[in-house]
């Protein structure tokens, strides 16, 4: 018999007996409002079945609690689970009512009520960005899911939701490789499903692939990530024509990670169109669950074209993102704030900065203490760039001296800015090692500041510190060892004002020791200024006939004789 046959001979006989009959018409409703269909009106249909199965649950519930408190919960955690309009608050609601009723459960029908409706609480709480909270209720819904093995299909497919919503939380709090571990837990779940239950479980199968994909990019395996994009670009690509807001989603997500994996493996012109792309099909559209996806996307593609050469394109896009972040997502708006304040400051528009960094500040300072994995780097970020205009003179295009660095931006000063930068690194690389790189750029950042303001003891002091971190940064590519041998020869020019010239003489021929290894991927260019530096020193200590061959290569190097 038809779930539609049924529930329509179920009616009469549960206006008549409620109490006999109305439990079976509940069922018969919750079970239709989970059936999926891509027909024309199929979610008005299923809220349509999950509401009349609600308002029953609460009548039956009103005349004998003790016997019906689970089925309301489960009505009120099919009626959360359609995909509508439904606020968000009101879901909220609706869910932390349910868990009331079977928060003490223990037999296997609660069990499975109170895991789904642990996990929807949790995908709520993650789009209203309080991951903290909604990763304890998805671990306890973890919990509940293990408490009821086996599990079948559905239940399965519930705990691989589960596991997304885990992934989702890691994720937000700045943890990629716990991220990325959960989500192929999750991929492990849906896998050795038939090829008649995958098709039935597509949107979790996707879903599944595009975060993996994005974790396994963030982890830097841009081969992988895009070996699984591939693998499901068929059904990503056909999915928004059959569910729209979903579809779209995924589609638009998948192509901004396809744009960054292709951006580091050297495919420029591939990773523009894909983020092109994934900005069109988020455009005009509604948030749902990611509502800073469109600023996401803006700030990606306007990065990509930044990194291609076309500036004043990149920029536009930048400020684009700002103008989508804006009210919707603080998080996405103080990435590009600070994206754009880069590029301004890059192109010499140093005047268009000023507001962009005290937004940006403003925006991280409220949110650090409570959501301090992803809002503090973004401060120390911010106020780096503070210190770069207090700090340093603005450039002339025609090379002209510069103007004179502001006195304040937002409210600070470059030495205290860059105080409270580097105090903000410390902790954070003083608890995860990958906050060392932006340990090292407050430092050296801080080190500019103190210098102006006539302390070079302080700044040499600061510069052994940036040393420090920079070595065990080193292996990690050219980039990291260009960076050391800069504050090397920072080093080397401080402690040459202070009259330490034997320990300049030791800066500056590690400055070179580190530009010349065999496997630094500096090229030789790179110690013209290192060899004039000590030179100079040497000079200073009278070993003249050094001094002066070491010049002399510096010029010879620099006009390409070898």
């Amino acid at each position: 018999m038809s779930l539609v046959v049924r529930i329509a001979l179920l009616r009469p006989l549960a206006r008549r007996r409620p109490l006999g009959w109305g439990p079976r018409l509940a069922e018969a409703l919750i079970t239709r409002s989970q059936y999926l269909s891509g027909l024309p009106g199929s979610a008005a249909r299923r809220a349509a079945a999950a509401q009349e199965a609600l308002a029953l649950c609460r009548r039956l519930a009103a005349d004998r609690p003790d016997r019906h408190r689970v089925d309301l919960a489960r009505a009120l955690v099919a009626r959360v689970g359609i995909p509508d309009q439904q606020p968000i608050g009101e879901a909220i609601d609706q869910l932390e009512e349910a868990i009331g009723y079977v928060a003490d459960a223990t037999d296997r029908a609660a069990l499975v009520v109170l895991a789904t409706a642990r996990q929807l609480l949790a995908a709520n709480l993650t789009v209203l960005g309080e991951p903290r909270r909604a990763l304890l209720l998805a671990l306890r819904a973890r919990a509940a899911w293990d408490a009821c093995a086996p599990l079948t299909v559905l239940e399965r497919m519930r705990l691989a939701r589960t596991l997304l919503v885990i992934g989702a939380c890691h994720q937000a709090l700045g943890r990629p490789e716990e991220a990325c571990a959960v989500r192929q837990q999750a991929m492990d779940l849906y896998r050795p499903l038939s090829v008649y239950r995958q098709v039935r479980w597509t949107s979790v199968g996707m879903s599944t692939a595009v975060d993996l994909a994005q974790s396994l990019a963030a982890t830097g395996r841009a081969g992988e990530a895009l070996a699984l994009i591939d693998e499901f670009r068929a059904l990503l690509e056909f999915w928004p024509r059959v569910h729209p807001p979903l579809g779209r989603s995924l589609r638009a997500r998948s192509l901004l990670v396809e744009a960054e994996c292709r951006a580091a493996l050297g495919e420029t012109e591939a990773a523009l169109r894909a983020a092109g792309q994934a900005v069109d099909l988020l455009a005009g559209q509604a948030p749902g669950a990611y509502p800073g996806a469109l600023a996401g996307a803006l700030r990606v593609h306007g990065g990509l074209l930044l990194n291609a050469g076309d500036r004043p394109a990149g920029t536009a896009r930048l400020g684009e993102a700002v103008e989508a972040a804006r009210d919707v997502d603080d998080g996405e708006l103080g990435s590009a704030l600070i994206a754009l304040a880069v590029a301004r400051i890059t192109d010499g528009e140093w005047k268009a900065v000023e507001p962009l960094l005290t937004e940006a500040v403003q925006v991280c300072r409220r949110w650090a203490d409570d959501l301090p994995e992803v809002f503090r780097p973004l401060l120390v970020q911010a106020l780096g760039l503070v210190v770069t205009l207090t700090a340093v003179d603005a450039p002339n295009p025609d090379g002209r001296p510069g103007d004179p660095p502001a006195d304040r931006v937002a409210g600070l000063d470059a030495v205290t800015a860059g105080r409270e930068a580097v105090a903000l690194a410390r902790k954070l690389a003083g608890a995860d090692p990958r906050h060392r790189a932006l340990l090292g750029h407050a430092l050296f950042g801080l080190d500019q500041a103190v210098n102006r303001a006539g302390d070079p003891d302080e700044a040499a002091d600061l510069l052994r510190e940036c040393v420090t971190v920079r070595r065990e940064l080193a292996a990690e590519g050219p980039d990291q060892r260009r960076e050391l041998a800069w504050t090397l020869g920072n080093l080397g020019n401080r402690l040459h004002v202070l009259d330490r010239l034997d320990e300049a003489v030791q800066a500056h021929r590690d400055c070179l020791a580190v530009i010349r290894a065999d496997d630094s991927g500096l090229p030789p260019q790179e110690a013209v200024t290192p060899l004039r530096n000590l030179a100079r020193t040497l000079a200073r200590l009278d070993r003249t006939d050094e001094a002066r061959r070491l010049a002399t290569e510096a010029e010879n190097l620099e006009q390409g004789v070898t």
